[in-house]
């Protein structure tokens, strides 16, 4: 599965661009604006908040990701065929956004790997937006982070 970065051409999308040029399964997909609910076509999926993905009606108590589908209607809209969703947080978990966006998208990328294991038509790519990667962390966390939960030395480590 490749993990698709979305944004405009911007300073922080070049910084991104730059310190994830090493990792295969990882590309950008530039915008002209980010209008957060209108994703760029051609995405199997996409991950947004809980309170984006409302309409889909995510279980807002559960602690791991979902996969959710879109509506023939969604996807004449340009919605994907998937809204990837979740985390609700639980006490004693990590209250820093940096840890929170961690466990998001390790949550969100076992989501799609468990979902693909029982679906025929395979998530391939998945979208996030780079506005929600650095709203939470700075370019460089979100560089760490990534190449831990992407790159193959992570896959040989677990």
């Amino acid at each position: 599965m490749k993990l698709l970065v979305i944004g405009k051409a911007d300073e922080e999308m070049e910084q991104l661009r730059f310190l994830l040029r090493d990792i295969a399964n990882i590309g950008f997909v530039e915008v002209d604006k980010a209008y957060y609910m209108n994703p760029p076509p051609g995405l199997d999926a996409i991950l947004l908040t809980l309170p984006a993905a409302e309409r889909w009606n995510p279980d807002f108590r559960s602690r791991r990701a979902q996969v959710l589908s879109t509506s023939e209607e969604d996807r004449k809209e340009g919605f994907p065929p998937f809204i990837v969703t979740g985390v609700n947080l639980v006490q004693g978990e990590p209250e820093d956004l940096p840890s929170q966006l961690r466990i998001l998208l390790e949550r969100a990328l076992q989501a799609v790997e468990e979902t693909n294991t029982i679906i025929e038509c395979q998530i391939s790519n998945l979208g996030i937006w780079a506005m929600d990667l650095t709203r939470c962390a700075t370019t460089s966390q979100v560089s760490e982070m990534l190449h831990s939960l992407l790159s193959p030395a992570s896959d040989e480590a677990n």
